[in-house]
């Protein structure tokens, strides 16, 4: 038993240590606040990218991909957004708070803690499952967070061409593309007799090669304590009610609910549970909501103060849920 509680702690602890790190730095005012903000869109636009681009590329084929995987991940996504629309209804009548509830109840943090959260429950192999499962869910998150702030909200109005523009210039998802667009003119690349490619980025270029993979390497430690230094803890007055239902959606209601489809799934053998598999699982369902989302409720007139507030708490207590979590398959042999 405690070779398990010591596999669930070191998988969560540097998650843990870092965001408690930068909120360490915020408090002791060793950098100003603008400072967390600034660095956070660097990442952002540049690490993240250059992360999801190089976990892709290093993938063999593009075969490697789990493309079945990626498709239950989806459907179990829609079926969760669903049960949060008749959740949010019955919880609150307020409007604007609605859409903040849909969005707690599907949109998990899976780029900056479920990509390290996969890394240290199954190493290399599940950073590298997890990164290929990032294209459909961005993208599911994006749309679908913002048709469910926009029909709940009495000013936003729905701009479809907004939306696809957003989509597009969205730095993960250009950098995800690049890697998808590269695995598949891997294909066409002709081999030396040795077996190697007469062109590759890391052969042919390793300058710009190694400039991506120093971006990637910082991607995660910065991002997770640029989330520690973006925590505020303020009144939940007014909120109680939405903020206690956001936190179960977000981090019981949803694993609970995709690992029941999933193990439904694996059943009529139309999914296979491997311990990576179960590893992205715990990192695409039981992470905390992102932080994008508290801005996006702002920019769509929903309660971003009730956003904000699912964020801290989501972040603080997923710690805890994702230990249960990891303890419970790891004690039936599951990870």
């Amino acid at each position: 038993m405690l070779s398990i509680f010591s596999y669930a702690w070191n998988a969560i602890a540097p998650i843990l240590l870092l965001i408690l790190l930068g909120y360490v730095l915020r408090v002791k005012q060793v950098f100003p606040v603008s400072f967390f903000r600034t660095v956070n869109r660097f990442v952002f636009h540049f690490s993240f990218p250059a992360l999801m681009f190089v976990n892709l590329y290093e993938l063999d084929s593009i075969r490697d991909i789990d493309f079945r995987l990626a498709v239950y991940l989806l459907t179990s996504l829609v079926i969760i957004t669903g049960i949060s629309i008749i959740l949010a209804n019955c919880v609150t009548s307020v409007r604007n708070r609605k859409g903040v509830l849909i969005q707690a109840g599907f949109r998990s943090n899976f780029a900056i803690i479920g990509l390290p959260l996969a890394e240290g429950l199954q190493g290399p192999a599940g950073l590298a499952v997890a990164a290929s499962m990032q294209a459909p869910t961005v993208i599911y998150f994006k749309v679908v967070s913002v048709l469910a702030l926009t029909v709940y909200s009495d000013d936003a109005q729905l701009d479809t061409g907004k939306i696809l523009r957003n989509i597009l210039k969205n730095p993960l998802i250009q950098g995800l593309s690049a890697g998808v667009i590269v695995l598949i003119l891997r294909e066409f690349i002709p081999c030396h007799p040795d077996g190697s490619l007469v062109f590759s980025i890391s052969g042919t270029l390793p300058w710009l090669y190694t400039t991506l993979q120093y971006l990637a390497r910082i991607a995660t430690p910065v991002s997770l304590m640029m989330l520690g230094g973006q925590f505020s803890l303020s009144a939940v007055h007014g909120i109680r009610k939405e903020l206690t239902a956001g936190v179960l959606m977000r981090l019981v209601l949803a694993p609970v609910l995709g690992f029941g489809m999933a193990f439904a799934a694996a059943h009529f053998g139309l999914l296979e549970l491997s311990p990576t598999s179960i590893g992205v699982m715990i990192a695409a369902y039981g992470s905390p909501i992102a932080i994008s989302s508290s801005v996006m409720a702002q920019e769509m007139h929903a309660d971003d103060v009730l956003a904000g507030q699912i964020v801290v708490w989501t972040s603080l207590l997923s710690m805890i849920t994702i230990f249960v979590m990891t303890v419970l398959f790891r004690s039936v042999g599951m990870l």
